[in-house]
């Protein structure tokens, strides 16, 4: 499923699909830069610190914006290194492709596996946050409900195609942008209306009387959930336009423009809530509690536009990434076929996208159990450690092997990765032993299947990609 198979035919203006040399069907390209970096913003939101910025608050000892910068210098290194491999493999299985490449077949499926730990459980995980954001306001209506109404409504969209995807994904980027400004300019009032109570202050961004590495590391652990997102944007290079420039562009952007905005509104609640006490008390939904000091509406309103936000259009573009990583997986041979099935008349990966929402009712009720925070941390296990693995493909690959690339120095192929992949494992090992045992488990049944599927029943992966 190659973007730049040798032997690829296009389906013409009107096509829905191309055909690769290998027989495998490849959807159109459709998807601009633009498309791109609106999928990733959506994907991983420019309100969605509203959803754990008091759990972040709380573990960081009110240092939240930190915690968002010290996360946002990982992922921009990891941005680089993306940067660095799409134009060699422009595929929508991304790290899987380059790990699979660069290393071995065994390696990037174990990768694979691990991004679809990641992928797979987000938009359940989405789900839940939305709900609780509604239960503070709508305690009648059991959380459970929101999620299974949204899910259903997502699973219903995703079937469309990109089509719809993008066209929600626009709309509910400007509106998210408007509730962030609305919080912005009432929650500056409200500061300076109220200096007996609140203050700006650089304690709220930085307080080195609390500052605990570990603890901060712990929170950076949380708030990662916030960054992951742009990854998802190299499932879909299979329908770029640019396939090996697009990606790596809107990444850098996205990655710097929410970093700015994360940090931003972090700092302005710390200033609203200089104790923490408001959310430290309500850790799923205190950001809400603190909006509402400048007026109850704009509490209920960050509240409903979050919930929309993360219960449909992030849910959405989750869904839409791992049955797009899933179908690249089926296709190549290494899950099972009925994963590889592709509606030509939507563009759709039916199998995948239907086993999704299936996956994902049956994780609502189990996230509803474990608890909203454990559940991001588990996600981000999966996202982490294929981020970790990408910088290290990348100075295995690029540096030590020598491969030959136009953009390869040494900062790029071997100090930049190198960088990312310090920091983000220290921000993977900071995670915590539960979630460690659960990821754990994960791999060696991510291994155990892999040997089984193609030694125990013979199937092969078929990998093969054009480099341009």
């Amino acid at each position: 499923m190659a973007a730049n198979t040798a032997g690829s035919v296009s389906a013409g203006k009107g096509g829905a699909v191309r055909t690769a040399a290998q027989g495998k069907t490849l959807p159109k390209r459709t998807l601009t830069t633009k498309d791109l970096i609106v999928f990733g913003m959506i994907f991983m939101v420019p309100i969605a610190p509203f959803s754990i910025i008091a759990s972040v608050a709380a573990v960081s000892h009110g240092m939240p914006a930190i915690a968002y910068l010290i996360a946002m210098v990982a992922m921009l290194f990891t941005a680089l290194s993306f940067g660095m491999m799409v134009p060699l493999f422009p595929s929508s299985g991304s790290i899987y492709i380059y790990a699979s490449h660069e290393m071995s077949t065994g390696v990037g499926f174990v990768v694979g596996w691990l991004m679809i730990l990641q992928y797979l459980i987000t938009p359940a995980l989405m789900l839940l946050m939305a709900a609780n954001a509604l239960h503070q306001y709508l305690p009648g209506v059991p959380v459970w409900v929101w999620c299974v109404v949204f899910l259903a409504l997502i699973t219903g969209i995703a079937m469309r195609g990109m089509g719809a995807t993008v066209l929600v994904d626009k709309l509910a980027l400007t509106a998210e942008l408007i509730v962030l400004a609305l919080f912005f300019v009432f929650g500056v009032i409200y500061v300076v209306r109220h200096p007996e109570i609140a203050h700006f202050s650089g304690t709220a961004f930085f307080n080195p009387s609390k500052f605990d590495m570990g603890a901060m590391m712990s929170a950076v652990s949380l708030c990662a959930l916030s960054y992951v997102g742009f990854g998802s944007i190299v499932t879909l290079d299979d329908e770029c336009v640019q396939p090996k420039k697009g990606p790596g562009k809107a990444m850098i952007v996205i990655v710097l423009i929410l970093g700015f905005l994360y940090m931003s509104m972090s700092f302005l609640t710390m200033c609203m809530d200089p104790s923490g006490d408001i959310m430290i008390a309500n850790q799923n939904s205190g950001f809400y509690t603190v909006a509402g000091l400048a007026g109850k509406w704009l509490g209920v309103l960050c509240a409903v536009a979050n919930a929309l936000a993360l219960g449909l259009f992030t849910s959405l573009s989750g869904m839409t990434a791992i049955s797009s990583l899933m179908y690249t997986m089926a296709q190549d041979g290494g899950l099972p076929k009925f994963l590889g099935t592709l509606n030509k008349k939507t563009n759709v990966p039916t199998g995948a996208t239907l086993f999704t929402a299936a996956v994902n009712l049956v994780l609502i009720f189990v996230f509803i159990f474990v608890g909203q925070n454990t559940a991001a941390k588990v996600s981000n296990f999966g996202a982490l450690s294929t981020y970790f693995m990408l910088n290290v493909v990348v100075i295995w690959g690029l540096g030590i092997k020598g491969r030959q690339y136009k953009g390869r120095t040494f900062w790029r192929s071997i100090l930049c990765p190198l960088i990312g992949a310090i920091v983000t494992f220290v921000i993977f090992v900071s995670l915590g032993l539960d979630v460690w045992i659960v990821g754990v488990i994960w791999t060696v049944l991510g291994i155990v299947y892999y040997l089984v599927w193609t030694k125990g029943m013979h199937h092969t992966m078929d990998l093969e990609r054009s480099v341009a």
